[in-house]
């Protein structure tokens, strides 16, 4: 048999079914971002493992100069380590016919066997190279797809500075590289960056590694520690130049994914926080309005026997009802926004497979989450009526008393019309009711600024990263550091309007305890293709004694200027030195470690020399000067800003666009659910009392004038408080996001508060012509009544 309360349940929905929907809409904001959040964590860390462990990623890696093979035995019978696997690994060049750009790339040599042991190859497409043809070459799969490369296709790469065919021959991927970029660009460059992966004879004679390697990958043994394991490593291949042992944390594709995935785990955390947190708020609001509005009705059941429990029950029913309806629609949208994000790392991280994945346990734990959020929500509102006495909830909630506001009256009967005067009264007489709906508004723009906040920070970083920082239109990386005299031949080519070199080398920098793997760039004083700058994007000057960091940097040393950091170089001498931290930058893209390029030199005890330089070009003989420096064999790589650009539109500039919209279209679903519920409400609470003014004479509009009123003080508080509240979560969200990799800054334009505020205002005019409209329909006889 079905329950009368049950019906009521339901008949309440059918009824109140915009209120229901929009309520609903609060609940599925809350529940999409939680799904969509940790799904995207959950899609990456599982691709992530699942990559490393079938293909073996390794713990350790290390470069040197020229080591025997004999040096292998050597390196395993250290105590911790487990497997050791010699390779030779260099920079190389790929030269194509349909573009003037040299195209840089990395060649890596595959054992005989196929296969090797660490840092495995997954097979895309094609085949393994046939060991009788050294020729047959095996490419990563993201340069293939972009250069829509096929297999029995001829690549032309410069080994050594000699050009040398290949045959492509299959496409793969590699943990190694996950996120693959070349040197000088801090993002994913797949037209302009390939790994060749060719077998170990071709490799080694190109090189002269003939029974040599300059490459190593290990594994540590279960239970050892990595720091001994590095020290041993790095004492071992010292004689043979080597460039220092790093474990995987430092590994540069690593890197950034684990500062993605950390930034995943954050928001997975603070953004369903924030909208639950929100949500709950707001229907704590609506639904407590909305209870109270039944006050009557409560009355009846308590007359007919119904008990305080039974009565509580019904209404969490009704909360609950609306609560999974939110969820089911939440879930929905949550998956497809998931879909939607994962998709777009695409262009990012390189996986055998991802995709979104919406485990079971994260249905059952977003529907929980939400129905226990909105019980708790409803649970002050539904106690309160609960507990009235059915004599008392019969009487309408007493309106404030008109003596207590004596100034007002006095004032309202001189100046005021009497709507306002009455719309003044239930504002101050009812203060709390006041602030909550206030607040309520106030709450649901920060989520509308949250989405608009995003186009102005790319806006910010493409102005800042791509015309205030990097101002050269294009770099060049030399395969050796060459004398800075060089710069004199740069400039004498076609189309070379100006030119600056630049010394880059890897680095360790070491502050007590902690330590941070990097390179250190050195710049000119003066520089103008390069001007780094402060966090009111005023220019700093390069120091001539000292060290320049980025605050990434500095905050993960503990480093303030004027302390001391050490400096290991990695290369060459492999100097060691102690040098003063004298300026903080702040980098958008990257983190960058900065010196006189003179002091960098003296540092590493060579002349002068640069190995990289920026380059301003004439746009009309650009395809000239590309031509002319592809042809010159001391080039390995260059790029382009525009290319920048456009990868970082790509790449994050798209992914955030997407996030942005997504949240955008969330707080617009909030804000207007808000405002119309409380604007319906009001109307519900006062149908008696505006039927009453109607019958003594008050027009529809000086009716309509009371909750038009109320309403329009309540926006003209929440808008600059909403504004001010959404300044302080984008502050707290964007510190949340920052990563090594890159920072995306806490910047609004005076716009996005202005469209916020118009967006909300509409919201709330477009609910106050459904009020009007209400108004102008109601039956004063049927609403007077409903009192009897």
């Amino acid at each position: 048999m079905v329950n009368v309360l049950d019906i009521k349940v339901a008949r309440d929905l059918w009824s109140m079914r915009l209120q229901v929907l929009s309520i609903a809409l609060l609940v599925a904001a809350g529940v999409a971002v939680f799904v969509m959040s940790v799904s995207n964590y959950q899609a990456l860390i599982g691709a992530m493992e699942a990559h490393y462990r079938n293909e073996r990623f390794a713990d350790i890696f290390v470069g040197m100069t020229r080591a025997p093979l004999s040096i292998v035995d050597r390196l395993r019978e250290i105590n911790g380590i487990g497997i050791v696997e010699p390779r030779v690994a260099e920079p190389v060049r790929v030269i194509r016919e349909d573009t003037n750009l040299p195209i840089s790339g990395r060649v890596i040599s595959l054992p005989a066997a196929g296969q090797p042991l660490l840092n495995r190859l997954h097979l895309v497409q094609g085949r393994w190279p046939d060991p009788l043809h050294p020729e047959e070459v095996i490419i990563n799969a993201a340069y293939a797809e972009a250069r829509a490369v096929r297999s029995g296709e001829t690549m032309e790469v410069v080994l050594n500075g000699r050009l040398q065919g290949f045959r492509v021959v299959g496409t793969a991927l590699s943990p190694e590289f996950i996120f693959a970029t070349r040197a000088a660009v801090p993002l994913p460059d797949d037209r302009n960056f390939v790994v060749v992966w060719a077998s170990e004879d071709a490799v080694a004679s190109a090189f002269d590694m003939k029974g040599a390697f300059n490459d190593a990958l290990m594994t540590l043994a279960p239970g050892a520690g990595p720091q001994h394991v590095l020290e041993e490593v790095d004492r071992l291949l010292a004689p043979y130049g080597g460039t220092g042992a790093y474990g995987r944390s430092d590994q540069p594709s690593h890197r950034f994914l684990k500062d993605e995935l950390a930034e995943q785990e954050t928001l997975s955390i603070v953004m369903p926080s924030v909208f639950f947190g929100i949500a709950a708020f707001l229907l704590n609001v609506v639904i407590g309005r909305m209870v109270e509005a039944q006050r009557g009705q409560i009355a009846s059941l308590k007359a007919l026997g119904f008990a305080n429990r039974t009565i509580a029950f019904h209404y969490f029913k009704l909360v609950t009802a609306i609560a999974l309806l939110g969820s089911a629609i939440g879930l929905v949208v949550g998956r497809w926004f998931a879909i939607g994000v994962v998709g777009s790392y695409g262009a990012f991280f390189r996986f055998p497979s991802l995709g979104a994945q919406l485990e079971p346990w994260l249905l059952v734990a977003a529907t929980l989450v939400s129905v226990g959020a909105a019980n708790l929500a409803a649970a002050s509102a539904v106690y309160r009526i609960a507990m009235l006495a059915p004599a008392e909830a019969m009487r309408p909630e007493t309106p404030p008393a008109l003596h207590t506001f004596s100034w007002l009256q006095a004032i309202g009967s001189q100046r005021i019309p009497l709507q306002y005067v009455i719309a003044a009264r239930t504002i101050l007489g009812r203060p709390v009711r006041t602030l909550l709906t206030t607040v309520g508004i106030a709450l649901a723009i920060p989520l509308i600024l949250f989405g608009l906040y995003w186009f102005d920070a790319i806006d910010y970083m493409i102005d800042v990263s791509f015309g205030r920082i990097e101002r050269g239109d294009a770099f060049v990386t030399f395969t050796e550091p060459v004398s800075a005299d060089a710069l004199y031949e740069l400039r004498a080519i076609p189309g070379v309007l100006e030119a600056e070199v630049q010394r880059v080398v890897p680095v360790t920098l070491r502050a007590g305890h902690r330590s941070y793997r990097t390179s250190a760039t050195g710049l000119d004083s003066g520089s103008e293709l390069k001007v780094l700058r402060d966090s009111a994007l005023r220019p700093i000057a390069v120091p001539s004694d000292g060290i320049m960091l980025s605050r990434t940097i500095a905050r993960q040393l503990d480093l303030n200027v004027g302390d001391s950091v050490t400096i290991e170089v990695l290369e060459g001498s492999r100097a060691v030195r102690e040098v003063t931290v004298r300026r903080i930058s702040d980098d958008i893209l990257g983190a960058s470690v900065t010196m006189e390029r003179t002091a960098l030199n003296r540092l590493m005890r060579e002349g002068s020399v640069a190995n990289v330089a920026a380059l301003r070009i004439d746009p009309g003989q650009s395809d000239r000067l590309w031509s002319r420096i592809r042809s010159m064999p001391k080039i390995e790589a260059s790029s382009v800003m525009a290319l920048w650009f456009a990868l970082f539109n790509e790449t994050i500039g798209g992914m955030v666009v997407i996030g942005a919209l997504v949240l955008l279209g969330f707080g617009m679903l909030i804000a207007i659910g808000v405002v119309y519920n409380s604007a319906r409400i009001a109307l519900q609470e006062r149908a008696w009392e505006l039927a009453s003014l109607r019958i003594v004479g008050l027009t529809r509009r000086e009716v309509c004038a009371v909750i038009v009123s109320e309403l329009a003080l309540e926006l003209i508080v929440a808008i600059p408080a909403g504004l001010l509240i959404g300044r302080y979560l984008i502050e707290l969200i964007a510190s949340a996001r920052a990563s090594e990799s890159f920072q995306i800054p806490a910047v609004i334009d005076r716009s996005s508060y202005a469209i916020a505020a118009l967006l909300v205002i509409g919201a709330a005019i477009a609910s106050f012509i459904t009020i009007r409209r209400r108004i102008d329909k109601l039956d004063l006889v049927a609403v007077l009544k409903t009192r009897d």
